[in-house]
């Protein structure tokens, strides 16, 4: 059963959290345009620090309220559903891998690669400190937001709508929360949340989830640092 703490710990991630980085971003792009030096990396921190203060805060209203880590989904990782969830996580970067590898080996796919990481290059690392900071961002992206949007929201949505449209509409409040980068970036966010949701479902676990969300976004940062740094 929701309490008054769960309706307002959803609320700050999914509403007040969304609408503030949707005010703060086009500030954030102006003093980046205006070449404020450390802008971004400052944007790193303040985006990181948020996102534990929300995640610690969620898991203390949810142990406040007597609920095992378990159906938060931070139980010990085992069982045949989280090494399936683990195997299809691993194939998915596989594929993953396989499929940008062979696209780097031609020059037009590299050329669409750097125009589709264009649309999102303020927010993407362009040096190794930023590199450094927005690795450590993905890991606390993949820890945070798994335990927010896929343990916490899921669970809250499944007390109104059942388990199915409580993992959809969690996914598409995620990919909303990232509505700053540009309607189709977050549309397939939204397809990411909800892929992400059915790990968590398969595998019973947040871990699984968690590290494919951190090394996905790790990987993009690297990905962009290198194409985005020899464009020229």
């Amino acid at each position: 059963m929701t309490t008054t703490w769960d309706h307002l710990a959803v609320f700050s991630f999914a509403v007040l959290l969304p609408a503030y980085v949707r005010y703060n971003y086009p500030r954030f792009q102006r003093a980046l345009a205006a070449g404020e030096p450390g802008v971004r990396s400052r944007q790193y921190v303040k985006t990181l620090v948020r996102q534990w203060i929300l995640a610690l805060t969620a898991v203390a209203s949810w142990l406040s309220a007597g609920r095992p880590l378990e159906a938060l989904g931070l139980g010990r990782p085992g069982g045949t559903g989280f090494w399936m969830g683990v195997a299809l996580a691993g194939l998915v970067v596989a594929l993953w891998r396989g499929q940008l590898r062979a696209a780097l080996r031609s020059e037009a796919a590299r050329t669409r690669l750097v125009e589709q990481l264009e649309a999102v290059a303020p927010i993407l690392p362009s040096d190794e400190h930023e590199l450094r900071l927005f690795t450590a961002l993905s890991i606390t992206a993949g820890i945070c937001e798994e335990i927010l949007f896929r343990g916490y929201l899921i669970w809250y949505l499944e007390n109104y709508v059942g388990i199915l449209p409580a993992v959809v509409l969690a996914g598409t409040a995620f990919g909303l929360g990232h509505i700053y980068q540009g309607r189709t970036q977050a549309l397939k966010i939204v397809v990411v949340g909800i892929l992400f949701g059915g790990f968590y479902l398969g595998s019973g676990s947040l871990w699984v989830a968690m590290a494919l969300h951190a090394a996905l976004d790790a990987s993009q940062g690297r990905l962009a640092h290198d194409l985005l740094r020899h464009k020229g």
